[in-house]
């Protein structure tokens, strides 16, 4: 396969992985309103998620670092002809993937072990006083502040370099992304109190899938490995 192939079927799978995983955690864990439940309760739902609920959040990890390859990918595609915005989308698709990635990875090492920790049937009140402790501190930093703060952060700016390049061939595409990217973006303004920051930013990303998405398809139209410039403008 080429890298248009695989650079193509990245930018069409991660989105639609990402939204599986996350209607797939809507459904057994009530994501993301649990997460505004004592940490008791969220560790006890945990524990009692089964398989399913760890398949959701491991494919969601596994979503986020799809975001490295198919960033590198464009990234060589349009080197030749938008060498700094390609660059620039190389750089911040591989941040934005793996601050993501390390935020959903302790939902798949630390949480289970917390999870099991708050439920034995021996544990006093200091386990879980500890094990809660753990989960608030985990989650403040590496959620909200890796995972989201910087993921949005990051993913905005993919977002807008990518933008940069497909403007001058496909306006409409160009434009889409600078507005999806403002969304993405908002939702930083959340740990600020900022009214309306998730729901414009939780509507922002089901947007940009679909955008991420068209752009796969895009990068997949031809069977000849040309620019993505070329693709879109035939």
């Amino acid at each position: 396969m080429s890298i248009r192939h695989v650079t193509g079927a990245l930018f069409v799978a991660v989105p639609l992985v990402l939204t599986a995983g996350f209607t797939g955690l809507q459904m057994v864990f009530e994501y993301p309103s649990i997460l505004r439940h004592p940490a008791g309760e969220v560790l006890t739902r945990f524990a009692a998620g089964g398989a399913d609920l760890h398949f959701y959040w491991y494919i969601m990890f596994i979503a986020a670092l799809g975001l490295i390859p198919a960033a590198v990918g464009f990234a060589l595609m349009n080197f030749k002809e938008h060498p700094f915005a390609a660059s620039l989308v190389g750089a911040f698709g591989v941040v934005g993937g793996l601050v993501q990635a390390l935020g959903l990875l302790r939902w798949t090492v630390l949480v289970p072990g917390l999870a099991a920790t708050y439920v034995a049937p021996g544990a006093t009140d200091l386990d879980k006083a500890l094990a809660t402790s753990a989960f608030d501190t985990a989650n403040a930093y590496l959620g909200m502040g890796v995972g989201e703060h910087m993921g949005y952060f990051f993913t905005a700016l993919f977002t807008v370099a990518i933008s940069v390049i497909v403007m001058k061939r496909w306006a409409i595409m160009g434009w889409l992304g600078f507005v999806l990217a403002i969304g993405v973006g908002f939702g930083m303004l959340e740990l600020g109190g900022v009214p309306m920051a998730a729901m414009i930013n939780a509507i922002a990303y089901m947007g940009w899938s679909l955008w991420a998405v068209i752009l796969g398809a895009l990068i997949l139209w031809r069977g000849q490995p040309i620019m993505l410039g070329q693709a879109v403008a035939a």
